[in-house]
């Protein structure tokens, strides 16, 4: 594993080569510095780009705790399914939000750096209804079943629910973890409009349709609590189940 030295010390971080990324981005996850950078960008220009924020990951420590609260700043990546999202912040007395997953970018006007979060938040919601309502609809002839409605919410007991009228919904937070996992999710809630419990005849029917969700639920349960924290915790959630 690289490292790079800071504050005198040597300091381990992952190196992860992007072919689409055009800068060098760092960030703090719970598992160490992880850093991202362009394919051809050599290793040495790499740790100039690391050295050069030394303040910056020095003062921002806390990041390695999952649970610690997280200042989201201009220009630091933000985890999107599979890839990672570039969050622009300008000041501006009117807030607003706009979010382009396809180009990578999160720009925010913020009143101040207060509002940024929730603001970050507000985006990732309306990013979920519609991925939630495309995975639904692509996931529904599968299961043989579709949804009466589908809404976003941000459940701390589960990350998505059926109800007995055929509404479904989704945690936001999924967006954070990897397609695959939040595609589960969904195969999940869709089977219970088939089968209302976790009887063997719905085990049976995710079976058939997710044959890998076993290792997609033991994702949620073991970083779980890495999606509560995020976003700004890291580029990305651990990596996918195989």
């Amino acid at each position: 594993m690289p490292e790079v030295m800071l504050a005198g010390r040597a300091v381990p971080y992952t190196l992860v080569r992007n072919p689409r990324s055009r800068h060098v981005r760092m960030t703090l996850t719970p598992e160490g510095l992880r850093v991202s950078a362009p394919t051809r960008v050599p290793e040495a220009e790499v740790q100039r780009a690391v050295a050069s924020k030394e303040r910056w990951l020095l003062r921002h420590r806390e990041l390695l705790h999952p649970a610690a609260p997280v200042l989201l700043e201009d220009g630091m990546a933000l985890p999107f399914l599979d890839g990672e999202v570039e969050l622009g912040v300008r000041t501006a007395g009117r807030p607003s939000a706009v979010f382009r997953p396809e180009e990578g970018r999160l720009m925010v006007a913020a009143p101040s750096p207060d509002h940024v979060r929730p603001l970050v938040e507000r985006a990732y919601r309306r990013a979920a209804r519609d991925w939630f309502a495309q995975a639904c609809d692509a996931v529904a002839p599968a299961v043989g079943a579709r949804p009466n409605a589908i809404s976003i919410r941000d459940p701390r007991t589960r990350w998505g629910s059926c109800s007995a009228r055929g509404s479904v919904s989704f945690s936001w937070r999924l967006l954070m973890a990897p397609a695959r996992v939040a595609e589960y999710v969904v195969v999940h809630e869709l089977a219970h409009l088939v089968h209302l419990d976790h009887s063997a005849r719905f085990w049976a029917l995710v079976d058939a349709v997710r044959p890998a969700h076993r290792a997609e639920s033991a994702w949620l349960r073991d970083h779980g609590g890495w999606l509560w924290s995020a976003p700004g915790t890291g580029p990305g959630p651990p990596a996918p189940p195989d």
